[in-house]
């Protein structure tokens, strides 16, 4: 039986305030969504679809295209609860983003947090299993604004991001984006995330406490998966993160989740999966997301998910969707055919 992939609010228990400041009506953006504004906080969890949903109306009641970086901008390590003020206590920026990476997957069931190294640089990213819809942009946005935040506060401004890429076209007023992150911006790209440098993730933290971090760490644990996420949801998140570096075998998701592949394909057994099945809904997720917020090329973008050619990703699209990428693509309102 499957889980319903879920999101804890986090910054985006915002959203009313955001609201409010734009003159939109609260009660009307929410109503029907299943979430009461007036009682959302950090801890919330919502259902990740009706999330999307909810921030796709968002953005249509606001006509703010940039909406989801003044949800995310808004951000403060209070908000994040424990594990932001494990971050904060941490000796390095790295060491603050790779707490964010392993404690994450307890706060979304529909998303990876991942920092991955590129030659001398680092991308500190977010990516979606969820099914796709056009509130992913604004998710998107908000992610980034929470990343730009983060190092603003942990650093007092002194280490800012080389570039920033998004997963999606470019807005229709870009210089709202240049005014609000005041770094390079590259959109049209097959990831979102922040770019940093290996100088700037080697900068202490003013706010660095071993001791108090040793504390934390502890209560952290006490309370951390108190209800463990089942091997599916553990299985499509190293999907997920093995296709940013690597093809996602059998082998590497094992190698990825510390387990043997027999076992895991045992474990996944148990839950009524298979890890066939569940690979080619994750892939198939990322291809429905990169079609509908880009123009990359289809032929891009069956090299990105790891098919070994256009003609597989064509051929494993149309299974599951009964289309090809590009009629998907098409159908899309405001995008564009590539080829």
């Amino acid at each position: 039986m499957e889980i319903e992939m879920t999101q804890r609010a986090g910054v985006l228990c915002e959203l009313p305030q955001v609201l409010c400041d734009l003159g939109v009506d609260v009660a009307t953006v929410f109503r029907g969504s299943g979430v009461d504004p007036s009682e959302i906080n950090p801890n919330t969890r919502v259902p990740f679809n009706r999330l999307l949903n909810l921030l796709h109306g968002a953005e249509q009641a606001t006509n703010c295209p940039h909406l989801g970086l003044l949800i995310g901008l808004r951000f403060t390590f209070d908000i994040h609860g424990p594990i932001g003020q494990l971050m904060l206590s941490a000796a390095t920026v790295r060491d603050a983003f790779s707490d964010f990476v392993i404690w994450q997957p307890g706060y979304s069931s529909g998303a990876i947090v991942y920092l991955n190294r590129y030659g001398d640089e680092y991308a500190i990213g977010y990516g979606s299993i969820a099914a796709s819809s056009p509130g992913s942009k604004v998710l998107y946005d908000a992610i980034i604004g929470v990343g730009v935040q983060m190092l603003r506060k942990m650093t007092n401004g002194a280490v800012k991001p080389v570039e920033i890429h998004f997963s999606h076209l470019p807005p229709e007023r870009p210089s709202d984006y240049a005014r609000l992150l005041k770094v390079p911006v590259r959109y049209n790209q097959h990831r979102t995330c922040l770019i940093l440098d290996e100088a700037g993730m080697r900068t202490p933290l003013p706010s660095a406490d071993s001791a108090a971090r040793r504390d934390i760490l502890a209560g952290i644990r006490k309370v951390a998966f108190q209800t463990p996420p089942d091997v599916s949801t553990r299985t499509r998140q190293a999907i997920r993160r093995v296709m940013l570096i690597a093809k996602p075998t059998l082998s590497a998701v094992a190698f990825q989740m510390g387990t043997h592949p027999r076992t895991l394909e045992r474990r996944l057994s148990k839950e009524g999966q298979t890890f066939g099945i569940m690979r080619d809904a994750v892939r198939f997720s990322a291809a429905k997301e990169l079609l509908e917020l880009t123009d990359i090329p289809v032929s891009d973008i069956a090299s990105h998910l790891w098919y070994a050619s256009p003609g597989v990703f064509s051929s494993a699209f149309r299974r599951l969707s009964g289309t090809t990428p590009s009629a998907w693509r098409a159908a899309t309102p405001g995008i564009k055919p590539s080829v």
